[in-house]
């Protein structure tokens, strides 16, 4: 066992030494450091320790009617530095989990909780998340509705998104909650002539007047998808049903071969004893009928010679 051990050991450490985890947005650091900017009222952008979905620290965002920053009702941060912007041909995968609030507001207009901005200055994201009343979606360019799912609240949600940046060959993978809900979906990615970089938080329609509250933790971007998730990556094996002790009948005593005996202890079969080496040996009985014929032979003889 200890021979087969060493081989299973380094092909873990090569797939670790393989992971290339580009950033992260995990909140770790306590505060808002890890993200290069942010929309918005900084004192709405709160680092919380409760709830979390991982590590110590998680994003609160808090949004009221109001909370006015670049032309919108928003309070976002960004990963807006020019090595993350993702441009044409770039292959990226991203992790992270939402929460949103019990008394989260969910009226029948949008409210976008995470996406990937364009660099123009108008029009909707080729790819957002975003909350439509009672419903959670993936979109592309505000209008294509890519996925959807009923909105659940008080519970963290996990997602995991493969994105091929491209304007003219894009396409999406997307696991929500440990569930593959999209592979290779077609889609526009990307605007011709322009790169997207991330944004994550709360931006809605000015209109809505309800207070809103939702939770962001765990974002982080790779290369492949043990970079951001590696229990889907490389999910536990699957039990082996016991197949337990095999049922051989019981052979139960074993009886000598007459024909062909042990060669140890001799079997009797009648009034011969067979010997090993398939010799014979006359019973006592024999002897008695053997003497019998003998005498009538001599008192016969001894007849014959008056």
């Amino acid at each position: 066992m200890r021979l087969l051990a060493l081989p299973v050991l380094v092909v873990a450490v090569a797939a670790s030494a393989s992971a290339n985890v580009l950033w992260r947005g995990d909140y770790e650091t306590g505060d808002l450091s890890q993200w290069a900017g942010m929309e918005g009222l900084t004192s709405r952008l709160t680092i919380v320790q409760s709830p979390v979905r991982q590590g110590k620290y998680a994003l609160r965002t808090e949004l009221h009617q109001g909370d006015y920053a670049n032309s919108g009702t928003r309070n976002e941060v960004e990963n807006s530095s020019a090595q993350f912007n993702e441009v044409e041909g770039n292959d990226k995968w991203y992790a992270w989990s939402t929460m949103f609030a019990s008394d989260f507001p969910a009226p029948n207009t949008w409210q976008v909780f995470t996406q990937w901005h364009h660099s123009g200055l108008t029009g909707s994201p080729p790819l957002e998340f975003d909350v439509l009343g009672e419903t959670i979606q993936l979109a592309h360019n505000g209008g294509a509705i890519l996925w959807r799912a009923p909105l659940v609240r008080g519970v963290w949600h996990d997602f995991v998104v493969h994105v091929f940046w491209s304007s003219t060959n894009g396409y999406v993978d997307l696991y929500y909650d440990g569930t593959k809900v999209l592979d290779h979906q077609a889609t526009q990615t990307l605007y011709a002539g322009q790169y997207t970089y991330l944004k994550q938080g709360l931006y809605r329609d000015a209109s809505i007047a309800d207070v809103a509250v939702v939770y962001h933790d765990g974002m982080v971007m790779g290369t492949t998808l043990a970079d951001v998730a590696p229990s889907l990556a490389n999910p536990p094996p699957a039990p082996v049903p016991d197949a337990g002790t095999p049922d051989v009948p019981d052979a139960g005593a074993t009886i000598p071969d007459p024909v062909a005996p042990d060669a140890g202890v001799p079997v009797k079969t009648s009034s011969v004893y067979m010997l090993p080496g398939g010799c014979s040996q006359i019973s006592p009985s024999s002897f008695a009928v053997l003497g019998l014929v003998a005498a009538a032979l001599l008192i016969m003889r001894h007849r014959r010679q008056r």
